[in-house]
């Protein structure tokens, strides 16, 4: 018996080597009250939930192996043991308080907040130190929940971009000045869907001179060349997607784009099927990760309305666990 499994021991060792390989891909996901890490198989690898923080909008592995996210509250950063390094909160108002979008800058060096209430995009370095205010245009009158979503750096530069949910556009704004260098109205692209109305969420500029974006309840992805000319438009019956919502998005190496699809306030588990899917520029779908696979291995959030657990998948963040120095490299 011994021998035999000596001589299955060079195989045994070919099959460890190739191993990693697959191993290395993981996928952070930014999912309501905690930050969940899977690999390319569905299988969880760890988890992230600090108390009191809820409505995760978006979380990035840094090449430290430490966590950065915003949450409804403000931003929150975490080093390699989960253990809570900085924090930033967003200004609050009476009850009103909603910090729906970050981003990473120089690496994780600098971090940015969109804050609602304050109308302005805030930089502040590792400390919690103040860097720069930009102001955004002012929505005040809208209820906070549906004045912004997600901001992304521009590939211009000294720039970024941000998303009006309600208001369905997308503004390029100076930093600094909040001087609004580009907008773009996507209600002249959007399928019409009366029982979803659309509601912009997610942008993406992917850096070959394109420039995505989705709608939440109304489902859609839409792609823009470098000048703003519609080149692709997928709802998500066209996609073969079953979920309902359209959220943040990520360009992979490979050139396709990795989508997060969010489940809130299901009224069947159906609906909310797929949580994760990489698209390829034709709109076919490639690889998606279920709600069947995810569902068990960890606690989601229970909708007091339904009694139906959600894991509200808003964003996603991958990257090969054995080149954190090179997680940031991707474009978002």
């Amino acid at each position: 018996m011994r021998s035999d499994l000596r001589n299955l021991l060079p195989a045994i060792a070919s099959l460890a080597l190739a191993l990693p390989a697959l191993a290395e891909q993981r996928y952070l996901l930014a999912a309501e009250n905690q930050v969940i890490e899977i690999n390319r198989a569905g299988h969880v690898t760890a988890v992230l939930k600090h108390p009191g923080h809820h409505n995760i909008w978006e979380a990035w592995r840094l090449p430290d192996g430490g966590v950065f996210y915003v949450h409804r509250d403000g931003m929150a950063l975490f080093d390699k043991h989960n253990r809570l390094v900085m924090e930033h909160a967003a200004m609050q108002n009476g009850k009103d308080v909603e910090a729906p979008g970050g981003a990473v800058l120089d690496g994780g060096q600098r971090f940015a907040m969109l804050d609602s209430v304050a109308a302005e995009i805030r930089v502040v370095d590792r400390k919690g130190a103040i860097v720069s205010r930009t102001p955004i245009p002012d929505l005040r009158p809208e209820p906070v929940h549906s004045r912004y979503r997600m901001i992304r750096y521009s590939q211009r530069g000294n720039a970024f971009w941000i998303v009006q949910y309600a208001r369905k556009t997308l503004l390029e704004i100076e930093s600094g000045t909040g001087k609004i260098l580009s907008i773009i109205a996507l209600d002249p692209h959007l399928t019409k869907t009366p029982t979803a109305p659309h509601l912009a969420f997610a942008t993406l500029e992917p850096g070959d001179g394109s420039l995505y974006a989705t709608t939440a309840t109304g489902l859609q992805m839409l792609r823009f060349d470098a000048k703003r000319n519609r080149t692709g438009s997928w709802t998500a019956a066209e996609l073969g997607l079953a979920t309902r919502y359209l959220l943040g998005m990520q360009r992979l190496p490979n050139g396709n784009i990795l989508l997060a699809c969010g489940d809130y306030h299901m009224k069947g588990t159906d609906e909310g099927r797929d949580q994760l899917a990489e698209i390829q520029p034709d709109g076919k779908v490639a690889w998606k990760i279920t709600r069947a696979q995810l569902i068990d291995q960890i606690e989601g959030f229970v909708d007091p309305k339904t009694g139906i657990e959600e894991l509200r998948i808003t964003n996603v963040h991958a990257y090969d666990s054995a080149k954190l120095n090179n997680v940031l490299a991707v474009k978002r």
